[in-house]
């Protein structure tokens, strides 16, 4: 899904001149020549492309047009605590927790790797690093969302 933010790329074949990568607004908008403004926020890829096939369609003969995500940027996590580096990281495909913390510059010598957790919202998701990594309770490596807060204690 498309987001405030991301960086797109439309390209329409034969026309170069509508042709460019396009921030996504805060707004979820993207400004094209032609049609002006058009939502991409929560869009995919494909309903995207297929509005801009109908928008375009009304001064274009059957135009064809692609649609790619060149940069996620409305999607991240975050990683606190016991890690050599803590901060906001994005997500840009899917994720699960054990792919997060192997991305963090491992953990401080002081880190509780058996007491993690993610919050999601009101959720808690409890995350042994050590049985996970030993294949233990891999029902805990859960696919993170935007906005998910790991904690690492120390």
């Amino acid at each position: 899904m498309i987001g405030p933010l991301d960086v797109i790329s439309v390209k329409v074949w034969n026309n170069p001149n509508l042709s460019s990568p396009l921030d996504v607004g805060p707004d979820g908008m993207i400004s094209l020549p032609l049609i002006g403004q058009v939502k991409a926020d929560g869009l995919t890829k494909e309903q995207l492309k297929e509005t801009l096939v109908g928008r375009l369609g009304e001064f274009l003969n059957s135009p064809e047009v692609d649609v790619q995500i060149l940069r996620v940027n409305s999607k991240r996590y975050f990683v606190y605590g016991g890690v050599g580096r803590p901060g906001e990281y994005p997500l840009v495909q899917e994720t699960t927790l054990m792919d997060a913390l192997s991305s963090v510059g491992g953990f401080k010598e002081f880190a509780n790797t058996k007491k993690i957790y993610v919050l999601r919202g009101t959720q808690k998701f409890n995350f042994n690093y050590k049985d996970v990594s030993k294949g233990k309770n891999m029902d805990q490596n859960i696919q993170l969302k935007n906005g998910d807060r790991i904690f690492v204690p120390e």
